[in-house]
């Protein structure tokens, strides 16, 4: 499948921004390193906990579908849990004893007569509050920060399929919300000002535009998303790290804020002498095209044990499947490094057994996206309580 993306905006479409990837708490905002979230009160509480999580899984999940269910299942203890096809999301979206789990999207931008354009497009996994009322506005309580691998999909920004893409309507006129005869609603992956919309709208505006042929029938967004997008941390472990993050802050009623950074040093000592699984993602690089295109190549075989010199302690490096399989299969407890680069470069170590993550170290990029000397020797020097 041929992939696409205008050269004009690739520069603002290096993954998302992420620092510590998840944000916990109603009273939330996206404004990166200012966050003040506070702590849950006992009517959101109590209005979560009375209530299912669905969590509407991918394609790519079937064929593990009964081991991504015992992985959620082991660690999400706050509320029941249910498992659905994404092809079935429409029946829980405004059902009062359902919450969810859902891919969002959203794009930071201008619209003016004389700027209109695309600044940053972000893709989330929300966990949404349904209201009993239809058109009563959702709200997130949980953020995580996803991230796309090589081929990010046309149809995040543009109409049409990854295969057949058109870039008319980003530009001009407007990327804004949309009139039909039913009311406004805002096409999958656009929004007009800082605002985040939710995917019983991204749904309904989709249909309503075909059917009005505000846009080509042939917009799949969010069919893409849940079957052939790529994203580097949807898989079992990764998944598993972020329900068990989200299940502890909302089971003590705490909040927490992207920039959290968690190190449990007694645990971390652990890894002197244990292995530590690193996903061969880790060492991807991005690669800037002179045409519409966004890839992702692995680093040389030099650079890679360049940066793995500097630290001493066992390690393995792993492909998804191989990551995947092993937490899966292993009666022990196994760690393992989570990788995520946007703006920032985020660096987690995850304990397989308890999701728990046990280390983060978010910075800013200066050179060169992959897993780099700095980002080992700030894990070694944290495993040897050398970091004042």
């Amino acid at each position: 499948m041929t992939k696409f993306l205008p050269y004009c905006i690739l520069l603002f479409l290096l993954h998302v921004i992420s620092y510590a990837q998840i944000s916990i708490g109603f009273d939330k905002t996206y404004s990166f390193g200012r966050e003040k979230i506070k702590d849950f009160t006992n009517e959101e509480l109590g209005k979560i906990k009375s209530k299912t999580l669905v969590f509407f899984y991918r394609k790519s999940d079937e064929s593990t579908l009964p081991e991504l269910e015992k992985a959620l299942t082991s660690v999400w203890t706050a509320t029941p849990l249910k498992l659905v096809p994404f092809s079935e999301a429409e029946s829980y979206l405004n059902q009062p004893n359902y919450f969810y789990v859902s891919i969002t999207t959203f794009i930071n931008g201008s619209n003016t007569p004389n700027s209109k354009k695309i600044d940053r497009w972000y893709l989330l996994l929300d966990f949404w509050i349904n209201e009993a009322q239809e058109k009563a506005p959702k709200k997130s309580f949980a953020t995580i920060y996803l991230s796309t691998g090589s081929g990010i999909p046309a149809t995040m920004i543009v109409n049409g399929t990854p295969s057949n893409p058109t870039y008319s309507r980003p530009f001009t006129p407007s990327y804004g919300p949309y009139a039909t005869k039913a009311g406004t609603y805002y096409p999958a992956g656009y929004f007009g000002g800082d605002e985040i919309i939710d995917l019983t709208y991204k749904i309904k505006a989709n249909k309503l535009l075909v059917k009005e042929k505000k846009i080509p029938a042939t917009d799949q967004y969010y069919t893409y998303l849940y079957s052939d997008s790529p994203i580097l941390n949807w898989n079992i472990p990764d998944l598993k790290a972020y329900f068990a993050v989200v299940n502890d802050y909302l089971v003590r009623g705490k909040g927490r804020t992207f920039v959290n950074e968690e190190n449990d040093t007694n645990e971390l000592q652990k890894l002197e002498n244990n292995t530590l699984i690193i996903p061969d993602y880790a060492f991807l690089e991005l690669i800037r095209p002179t045409k519409d295109t966004l890839e992702y190549v692995q680093v040389s075989e030099n650079e890679r044990n360049k940066t793995l010199s500097t630290y001493p302690y066992p390690y393995k490096i792993l492909n998804e499947d191989q990551l995947t399989k092993a937490i899966i299969d292993s009666s022990k407890t196994t760690y393992y490094l989570m990788h995520i680069v946007n703006n920032s470069k985020l660096v987690a170590i995850v304990n397989s057994k308890t999701g728990k993550i046990i280390y983060t170290k978010a910075r800013v990029i200066t050179s060169g996206e992959h897993l780099r000397e700095k980002d080992m020797i700030l894990l070694k020097e944290t495993i040897d309580g050398e970091r004042k």
